[in-house]
């Protein structure tokens, strides 16, 4: 009877360690998934591991992938699998999209598998059995990640113009992702026609931009004297770190536009008379030129002059085409006290384009002669007058001579 239980308890426990190869059904499970991390708004492949996790074979599986709310398999959503063997697997991929702006969590898509189990009976050969279907679950963890980008640029004044000085511009950076942004440093690297505006005015810092949110950083660049109308990009870069002060780094690009705008230059001036000594009452014409790649509208000269010159210092000149020259005209009077000299003098041209109004001022030479240099002037001018007369008659008494031979 103790040889009975002993023969009996080593059956049992033979039993017990080895695997059931009889009665067991094909069984189609999902045994790996990679990868399982994902993030809003990405798609990327996932490799499903399929096992057979029966003793028996499964033939002709489907697997019909269902929809789910915020994740998703993109593309064909019914995989069908000839046959598995028992205890065997394979694996297949799909396509997962992850809707954008969802929350940090676990998120699920469910699948409905249908087989047939295929196998041998002594008593009636091979079978083929239909199975009930199964629903299997394939389940993703969705992590928070910052998303910033550049959502907007604008400047003050609207219109960047050439040789302007701290021209202020204001980049809006948005965080689409999920995860708040933390120390973020923006930096913009000008290069001509663009100078930094003074000392830290092309770095802009926040302590952090939370997710769904934005912040707006502030720069201030000059645009050099010269510089052509037309748009430039300038090399952006957004340092941050994560919750985990994990260091990241953007390069992108913005581009700022350099507007057409007239320009002018200032010719010599006439008067008259040509000469002005102290106590003259004299007319200027000044021409000016618009040198630049717009029309000016409603341009308008007003004189800066000295305060030994009176009189009407404005003049109105219309609208000046590009290319186009007009006179400035000016009825001046230097009083009586005024020095010989060459004046450096100022002139103010102002202008409008379109709602802005602009303005420039141009110098030029006005030079005030003495009484002496006049008297001086005038007799030279006669002795030369003189001189051309008497030339000009001999010249005809020559010629009546030899015409008389």
């Amino acid at each position: 009877m103790k040889f009975i239980f002993i023969i009996s308890l080593a059956i049992l426990i033979l039993t017990a360690t080895q695997p059931v190869l009889a009665g067991t059904n094909a069984n189609i499970v999902i045994s790996d998934i990679t990868p399982t991390n994902l993030a809003p708004g990405e798609t990327r492949e996932i490799t499903l591991t399929v096992k057979n996790d029966g003793s028996r074979d499964a033939r002709h599986i489907t697997l019909n992938f269902q929809s789910s709310e915020y994740i998703s398999v993109i593309g064909t959503s019914t995989i069908y699998i000839n046959s598995i063997n028992a205890w065997c697997d394979t694996s297949i991929k799909i396509m997962v999209r992850v809707e954008d702006g969802i929350d940090p969590g676990a998120y699920s898509i469910p699948i409905t598998a249908s087989f047939d189990e295929y196998y041998y009976t002594a008593t009636t050969g091979y079978v083929t059995s239909a199975m009930t279907p199964t629903t299997l679950t394939i389940v993703f963890d969705v992590e928070g990640e910052i998303l910033l980008d550049v959502a907007d640029i604008s400047t003050s004044p609207l219109e960047l113009r050439e040789d302007s000085e701290n021209n202020n511009i204001t980049v809006l950076v948005e965080n689409a992702g999920s995860k708040d942004a933390k120390s973020v440093t923006v930096t913009i690297d000008p290069a001509s026609p663009f100078l930094e505006a003074y000392s830290g005015s092309r770095t802009d810092f926040t302590e952090v931009i939370a997710s769904r949110s934005s912040h707006s950083f502030s720069f201030a660049l000059d645009v050099v004297d010269g510089a052509a109308a037309g748009v430039y990009s300038i090399p952006l870069t957004i340092d941050y770190i994560d919750d985990e002060y994990n260091p990241f780094r953007i390069n992108t690009t913005i581009n700022l536009r350099i507007s057409p705008q007239a320009d002018f230059k200032v010719g010599t001036p006439t008067t008259s008379p040509p000469v002005i000594t102290k106590g003259t009452t004299f007319r200027m014409n000044l021409p000016i030129e618009n040198t630049g790649n717009k029309d000016a509208e409603s341009v308008k000269a007003i004189l800066k002059t000295k305060s030994y010159f009176t009189g009407a210092k404005t003049d109105y000149l219309g609208d000046i085409a590009i290319g186009e020259v007009k006179i400035a005209t000016f009825e001046l009077e230097a009083d009586r006290d005024t020095i010989p000299d060459n004046y450096e003098t100022d002139i103010k041209i102002i202008w409008t384009d379109g709602d802005d109004r602009i303005e420039m001022t141009k110098s030029f030479a006005l030079v005030v002669a003495s009484g002496e240099d006049v008297t001086e002037t005038s007799g030279l001018s006669l002795l030369i007058t003189a001189a051309a007369i008497i030339i000009a008659l001999g010249a005809v008494l020559f010629a009546l001579s030899r015409k008389k031979k």
